[in-house]
């Protein structure tokens, strides 16, 4: 599922069009938007195909924070099915024999676990989510996608649960209506792989504020380069907002938005939720701000700190309300 890329639960045109909530996938067709609203409900890309049952939260989590937004419980959000990344696109961020290896050795071993047709499915759909999020947040200003397990992935291999760097799809698509692209990367750890990718890419800006060792990479170039491993958890924020000030130059804002900064998703002790909403609404406040198109990915959010996975689920919802609002 998910390769047709048509609109689900949006609600139809009415002579007296009302106020809209999250509708499931079995809800109809491709349907308008209410006129009422000054701008388009968010649009989120999802499909079932993203979820993997029984396995790690990065394939699994997806499924329940869609069912929170099929609840209404974000807001005005519509889910969209996207087209599945294609060899040919991979093969602009990864070399060609990575790609045939993720896409054929069905002997592989990949980040999230043994190869299969339901895992191959999820990487491809979650990819692609974040080409079909940028097409569309460049048309009506933003958008998301409930993809995980993106930035650490390599040129020429996969990395800490992540296969193919969809944050690194995105900025390419992104660049061909854009003079420069930001990722700002929020994930409490580093993202070693967009920089082995995109780094050296003279209209790519990077920022990165973790939290944590794992992938970390080094600034190449102070104007386009924004790096710190957060110390004090009471100067969170702050770091938030000097990442936000170093891609002050960009056109486009993709934001890897990980849960897992928070002290109870398996970040630092001391970075509250009441921090992690701050930095939520502080990340869309600076991009519309600057009125330039900005998208999320969901990234790390584990039950490593004792959360249950519902719980997990409603911590990225509020990255969704937050862009909703």
């Amino acid at each position: 599922m998910g390769g047709d890329g048509s609109k689900m639960g949006r609600p139809g045109r009415e002579a007296n069009p009302q106020p809209m909530t999250g509708r499931p996938f079995d809800d109809g067709g491709r349907r308008g938007h209410n006129l009422r609203m000054p701008n388009p409900p968010l649009t989120v890309y999802y499909s079932p195909a993203y979820a993997v049952d029984g396995r790690m939260e990065t394939v699994s989590k997806s499924k329940l924070v869609a069912g929170l937004i099929e609840a209404g419980e974000a807001g005005e959000v519509w889910l969209e099915a996207p087209k599945p990344a294609t060899r040919q696109e991979l093969e602009l961020i990864h070399e060609a024999e990575y790609v045939r290896h993720t896409l054929e050795d069905k002997g592989a071993f990949l980040e999230v676990g043994p190869w299969s047709q339901p895992l191959l499915d999820s990487i491809l759909a979650s990819t692609g989510g974040m080409r079909d999020a940028v097409k569309e947040a460049l048309k009506n200003g933003r958008s998301g996608s409930l993809s995980s397990g993106l930035h650490h992935a390599r040129r020429n291999s996969g990395n800490g649960f992540c296969q193919f760097n969809g944050l690194a799809l995105a900025a390419l698509e992104a660049l061909k209506k854009v003079k420069t692209v930001g990722i700002l990367d929020l994930d409490a750890h580093a993202g070693g792989g967009t920089f082995d990718i995109l780094g050296d890419h003279p209209q790519v800006y990077l920022a990165d504020v973790t939290v944590c060792s794992f992938d970390t990479w080094e600034p190449t170039d102070r104007a386009r380069h924004f790096f710190v491993e957060v110390e004090q958890p009471k100067r969170y924020l702050e770091h938030v907002e000097e990442a936000l000030n170093a891609l002050e130059r960009v056109d486009f804002l993709i934001y890897n938005a990980g849960m897992d900064t928070y002290e109870k998703a398996g970040g630092m002790k001391g970075i509250t939720k009441e921090m992690i909403l701050k930095r939520e609404k502080r990340v869309v406040q600076w991009a519309r701000a600057r009125k330039i198109p900005h998208i999320f990915a969901l990234a790390g959010g584990y039950k490593w700190g004792g959360l249950t996975l519902q719980q997990v689920a409603e911590l990225h919802l509020e990255t969704v309300k937050a862009f909703a609002a």
